[in-house]
């Protein structure tokens, strides 16, 4: 059993994501968590000056909009859903919530249509992915409601094929796992071939001295792929992978949803 965590900004897109993760998780018996982060710097100061309390200016109005998504999600999934709020900064609270609840994946949505490497590289799920080395799932407005067949993971050479086949959510997709070498390194993709024997419907491809987002671009436009893994060591790998100078790449390579494994 797995303990899930969905993150809410009460805007659509959290909640497309969320609708994402109960569609993938939903034929398990797994934990479910909503948590929301409201920062005290979203209070102004004619609310701190006014006679109601923080609680009742902030805190309870969430509470309300939490308190409707968890009972739409409850009915819609037939299953319990714990929802809290956090009055805090947002890596600090996410962090204390991953620890205390022992999370296993946490869920969160974005929507590319407004600046895009804002939204993403400049924002909370970037900061979440360099802070939490917990497995991410990203989920973009545009990603279909329904439980990936085909998975593209990606390697460079130094990333680690077994921590790849280590979340239940690959144990019995199709799996299309492509490495990358550089310099005509081929060790690791000898290890690569003895670690497969343990696993069925993989489909693996070794390619040399292509940059990584060559390959994913190709990828991504040959094949119908409804989501990416990455395994992250540093995060400017997401940099390399997902904003170059062509809008139109940037959102193509950011349409499905992608899986942030922690090496």
């Amino acid at each position: 059993m797995k303990n899930i965590l969905f993150l809410t900004d009460f805007s659509e897109s959290s909640m497309h994501a969320m609708h994402y993760g109960c569609s993938l998780f939903s034929e398990k018996d797994h934990n479910y968590f909503i948590l929301h982060v409201s920062k005290a710097g979203n209070l102004s100061l004619s609310k701190l000056a006014s006679s109601e309390s923080i609680y009742d200016t902030v805190i309870g109005g969430d509470k309300e909009k939490l308190k409707i998504i968890k009972n739409t999600l409850e009915d819609q999934y037939s299953t319990s859903f714990k929802a809290s709020i956090r009055f805090n900064n947002f890596i600090d609270a996410v962090q204390e919530y991953v620890s205390k609840y022992n999370i296993d994946t946490i869920i969160t949505g974005f929507d590319g249509a407004n600046s895009l490497r804002e939204k993403i590289f400049g924002s909370n799920t970037l900061k979440l992915i360099r802070s939490i080395r917990t497995n991410t799932i990203i989920v973009p407005q545009e990603a279909v409601l329904s439980e990936p067949k085909e998975i593209l993971c990606l390697l460079d050479d130094k990333d680690s094929l077994d921590v790849m086949f280590s979340p239940s959510l690959l144990h019995d997709k199709k799996l299309n796992v492509v490495r990358v070498v550089n310099n005509n390194n081929y060790t690791i993709a000898s290890k690569d071939q003895f670690l497969l024997r343990k696993y069925e419907r993989v489909n693996y491809q070794l390619i040399s001295n292509i940059p990584l987002n060559y390959v994913k671009s190709y990828i991504l436009q040959t094949n119908s792929i409804d989501l990416t893994v990455l395994l992250i060591e540093e995060t400017s790998i997401l940099d390399r992978l997902f904003v170059d100078n062509s809008t139109t790449k940037i959102n193509k390579s950011l349409f499905k949803p992608i899986l942030i494994l922690h090496q």
